[in-house]
């Protein structure tokens, strides 16, 4: 596998170096330096975005109402702060990974996703409106974006293999190679458009997003540490995937990164991260997770951003067939929040209930290794 280090093209970072790190050192550095650099570089760019009016545009009162009024003291809030996180993650990628065909190819899918958030939040502003990209523009690009991780992959057989080869016999048995090409390419585009967009949706409250993409990065972390172990490979639900430390590494940085940004984004919000952050860091998460084989699970250690989408389609699947709404407001944390309850007391039951799932998910998956310890 093709593995580029740039550490040693800088001198005070070779300096650095002279000293071998562990895995578990370099993972717990990145995470640190990503939280430090989230911290330092936020106020200025706040400022920054400030003066130059790339502020949050709101639905009107005629289109969400009483949520309006509890949302009125947000009006003129910067956004696009997920700028914050992918330059403190990069930062802390730079300093404490090695460049594989894993990250590389896992920041690239980050970069196009980025892209098209960060056209969504320019055509918000420019027109003054909520009305940015379509779903089904969206979805286009998306399509396009996993037509180019297959197309990257093609180049490279390890990542191929990664992507194209499925466990499981009875596919194969119902399916034969060419038709189980198509059905892997459509199986990753509702992977990636479906986290991407899950991810953006959860994006409404202060601190609700981005407290649980952090988890999230967290629980991939610890996957992929583990997912570069031959012996502990074969005592768990992990598959063994060379390479995959450095995306352990990559996957504390943004971790770091999140929880740095964090600190801004919590009630009461300097700054949101805007669909740059949102879906950006969605689509990241979905390709680390099928790069690491392990696709489902981000419907358990995601289970905050499974629940919001699945809020907005039982809304709408209630409002044609049905003619009435299932709740007040979709996604559910507006149905809570026009409820009553306090945007920080809906971010920690969603960060408590996350930290459940995701403690329940790793000691399933690592079951079979722990119990033979015990």
């Amino acid at each position: 596998m093709l593995e580029l280090d740039i550490r040693p093209f800088n001198p005070l970072v070779s300096l650095l170096f002279e000293k071998q790190y562990s895995l578990y050192e370099r993972c717990m550095w990145g995470f640190v330096t990503a939280f430090i650099a989230a911290l330092i570089i936020g106020k200025p760019i706040i400022k920054t975005l400030s003066k130059h009016q790339i502020r949050q545009v709101f639905r009107s009162k005629q289109q969400i109402k009483n949520l309006a009024v509890l949302h009125d003291y947000k009006k003129g809030i910067p956004t696009m702060g997920g700028i914050i996180i992918a330059l403190a993650s990069f930062i802390a990628i730079a300093i404490w990974a090695s460049f594989n065909d894993l990250v590389i190819t896992s920041l690239l899918v980050y970069l196009c996703c980025s892209l098209l958030g960060a056209a969504d939040d320019i055509l918000k502003i420019i027109k003054g409106n909520s009305k940015g990209v379509t779903s089904g523009q969206k979805l286009c690009v998306q399509a396009l974006i996993t037509g180019f991780i297959f197309y990257v992959a093609s180049q490279n057989p390890p990542i191929n293999h990664l992507l194209t080869h499925v466990h499981w016999k009875w596919f194969y048995d119902y399916f034969d190679p060419q038709i189980a090409i198509a059905v892997i390419v459509v199986f990753y585009f509702c992977v990636v458009a479906g986290t991407s967009n899950a991810v953006n949706l959860t994006d409404g409250i202060d601190g609700l997003a981005i407290t649980n993409i952090a988890l999230c990065f967290v629980s991939l972390a610890v996957c992929a540490f583990y997912s570069s172990n031959v012996n502990i490979t074969k005592e768990t639900m992990l598959s063994y995937i060379s390479g995959s430390t450095e995306l352990a590494v990559l996957c504390a940085c943004f971790a770091g990164g999140c929880f740095g940004f964090g600190i801004f984004n919590i009630h009461p919000a300097s700054i949101f991260m805007g669909d740059i952050g949102s879906i950006g860091l969605g689509g990241l998460l979905a390709i680390v997770a099928c790069l690491l084989r392990l696709p489902f699970i981000l419907l358990a250690i995601g289970v905050i951003f499974v629940i919001e989408t699945l809020s907005v389609m039982l809304q709408v699947t209630s409002k044609r067939v049905f003619k009435r709404k299932v709740f007040l407001m979709a996604p559910i944390h507006h149905h809570f929040e026009l409820k009553g309850f306090f945007e920080s007391e809906i971010v920690k039951a969603a960060f408590c209930l996350q930290v459940i799932c995701i403690l329940i998910t790793l000691f399933v998956v690592f079951y079979g290794y722990a119990g033979r310890r015990c």
